[in-house]
């Protein structure tokens, strides 16, 4: 009997998957033996799921299955629980689709390996007949190895599915996204359109996380669409904090905590639920990236886990390193910017990133003014290579107000030279357009 030749991970995936999904479970049961199993204690697991479906026609649950270890033998218990542990600490299998098609493919594989031993021997006995018919037979059965979805729709009951989907596929047609400034949107043509990477300018501790942030909120709340927000200085935890703070409209300073009253988090509950899927925060922040590591990371989840990124925020470029050796920071700004547009460009996905400004003037937080592409830290030419660019823009007095001005200087060749006052509320991790003022003077 062959043996899987996934590792332990991918088999326990295909349990936990046994155990949620009605379809999967019972196509499995057809084609898989506990044999198959490269451990002991994870064929035993697959054994209790398909003597609990046999038994009932149902799917085994958490309780049952650990109910199961009562009958394992003492020594043995240890090594099982530990198992069962692993299984149910999955949950949901993110990568479903790339486990079903992997599985399938080996059940087809298996299928034919066994047709052919026997198809050869009735061969070499001079029973071609008969060899032959096995291969047909083996055809058939693997044409019928299928552990995709059945098409079958509950008509009535199903109305708000229909819609939703039909909402989120018009959301998906969409050429551009929006930008949150809705003028700058019609001064650009929509907004972020493929292959467009856009960039913000700040000082620092002046909100650029924050406008990434509010950028891959809007993208998944409006349009459905898979963002990918990459970090190359900070920790996950914190950004995934912020974003929750974002979705669910709750005090950061709470959220952080995990002090989430419960209506509140049923409701982000509801929200996560129909938005699964649509949001990754990779951290890469070993201070010595470059675009291959980036483009291995895009790959791997559009292999292993079908996710295919749409908006791409990279927070932030400045410390991206260049593919090759560089003789100085500029060289290597430059370089990884290059990198950056020349991803975009080839996948067409929409961009997000920042630059960071030169070092402020000392009456520069106190006295109001904006950041002009001239602002640009290190290296100008990063300015030239993206399509669209602007900055963030605050004195102290205006940080504790809740403020911030917003000035778009370009995109591509056409300027824009406008700024916009928005609420910046990082209570709540919320960024929203207020009014439009006059253009700002450069001289800052």
């Amino acid at each position: 009997m062959p043996l899987f030749p996934f590792d332990t991970s991918f088999q326990r995936s295909i349990l936990r998957l046994m155990m949620t999904d009605d379809l999967f479970c019972m196509r499995t049961l057809q084609h898989v033996e506990a044999g198959f199993f490269s451990h002991e204690a994870l064929g035993w697991i697959f054994k209790v799921i398909e003597r609990y479906w046999r038994d009932y026609q149902m799917l085994c649950g958490d309780v049952p299955l650990r109910d199961a270890l009562r009958y394992v033998q003492d020594d043995k218990l240890a090594y099982y629980s530990a198992e069962v542990e692993q299984v149910i600490l999955l949950g949901a299998v993110p990568s479903a689709n790339y486990v079903k098609d992997k599985l399938g493919d080996f059940c087809k594989r298996n299928l034919f390996s066994i047709a052919h031993r026997e198809s050869a021997g009735l061969f070499n006995e001079g029973k071609s007949d008969a060899a032959y018919d096995v291969m047909a037979k083996a055809q058939d059965r693997i044409r019928e190895v299928d552990f995709g979805e059945i098409d079958r729709q509950w008509f009535f009951e199903e109305l708000g599915e229909r819609q939703r989907k039909r909402l989120t596929d018009q959301m998906k047609s969409y050429r551009a996204i929006s930008t949150g400034i809705p003028e700058l949107n019609a001064l650009t043509d929509g907004g972020v359109q493929d292959g467009e990477v856009w960039s913000v300018l700040s000082y620092a501790k002046r909100c650029k996380t924050t406008w990434l942030i509010n950028q891959g909120f809007g993208a998944v709340r409006m349009y459905a669409i898979p963002v990918l927000h990459i970090i190359l200085e900070g920790r996950g935890d914190q950004i995934s904090a912020r974003y929750d703070s974002c979705f669910s409209d709750n005090l950061y300073s709470k959220v952080k905590l995990g002090n989430i009253d419960p209506q509140s988090y049923r409701a982000m509950q509801e929200e996560y639920t129909r938005l699964r899927g649509l949001l990754v925060v990779r951290t890469m922040n070993d201070w010595d990236v470059n675009i291959l590591q980036i483009k291995a990371e895009i790959e791997e989840l559009r292999s292993a886990y079908r996710f295919e990124p749409v908006l791409l925020i990279i927070d932030y470029v400045d410390l991206l390193r260049s593919r090759y050796r560089a003789n100085s920071e500029t060289e290597h700004q430059v370089a990884g910017c290059r990198d950056l547009k020349r991803l975009v460009n080839q996948t067409g996905m929409k961009c997000w990133t920042a630059f960071q400004a030169q070092r402020p003037k000392p009456n520069a937080h106190t006295k109001q003014h904006v950041l002009t592409s001239g602002n640009v830290a290190d290296a100008y030419a990063k300015v030239r290579i993206v399509d669209a660019y602007g900055s963030l823009n605050a004195t102290d007095d205006e940080m504790k107000a809740g403020e911030m001005r917003v000035f778009w200087e370009g995109h591509r060749d056409a300027p824009v030279n406008k700024t916009w006052l928005i609420s910046n509320d990082l209570s709540r991790m919320k960024m929203v357009t207020n009014v439009i003022m006059d253009a700002p003077d450069k001289n800052g």
